[in-house]
């Protein structure tokens, strides 16, 4: 009879260690103190028209005038609004996070590419071998097409113009197969070594 009372009294503290620790770890939409943010919708961008982007899963995300690019609570850091083909976004909707598409009402991270790719869309890289007006041609002889919707980073963040030479990294990405031998940029990064 004392192992029976032992083991059920083990079970209720376990039970109540479990629940305690589901509600310390309670998460919330608004990043309140009590838990940490709600992120449901993530990936990287593979497509921007007007207020709405398309991720790499395919499905829609529409900013309005309600969405809240919230900062980092630990570091402040503010996220930017500005959202580009290649960046890697994590966010939150209200809505049913499995639908095709979504309206975004927190986005928490909003990041361009990074040397090393990461979870980035990262899918051309090379060195320089020449640059013809808008074609960049790799050592590995594979073609860059550049257009005006060709975004332009480096690390500092996005830039107007670029000047690329012979010899200079870059990585990038592109909507189109980047196993062809013809490609046109959506996003380029330059790497200063």
């Amino acid at each position: 009879m004392k192992k029976l009372l032992a083991m059920c009294l083990a079970s209720v503290m376990l039970f109540a260690a479990l629940t305690a620790c589901g509600s310390n770890a309670s998460v919330t939409p608004d990043g309140g103190t009590t838990g940490k943010v709600v992120v449901n919708i993530e990936g990287t961008v593979t497509a921007v028209n007007g207020s709405e982007f398309t991720l790499d899963s395919g499905k829609v995300v529409v900013i309005s005038a309600d969405t809240v690019f919230a900062g980092d609570r630990d570091t402040n850091n503010a996220v930017s609004e500005d959202i580009a083909v290649g960046n890697f976004v994590q966010g939150y909707t209200k809505g049913d996070p499995d639908a095709e598409r979504v309206s975004a009402d927190k986005i928490y991270c909003n990041t361009a590419v990074q040397p090393g790719g990461g979870k980035l869309a990262v899918n051309f890289e090379g060195t320089v071998a020449s640059v013809e007006e808008s074609r960049i041609t790799l050592e590995n002889g594979q073609v860059i097409i550049v257009t005006g919707d060709t975004v332009f980073s480096i690390a500092s963040g996005v830039v107007e113009n670029i000047i690329l030479s012979e010899g200079d990294y870059i990585q990038g990405c592109t909507s189109d197969d980047p196993a062809a031998s013809e490609i046109t940029a959506s996003r380029i990064h330059f790497i200063a070594f």
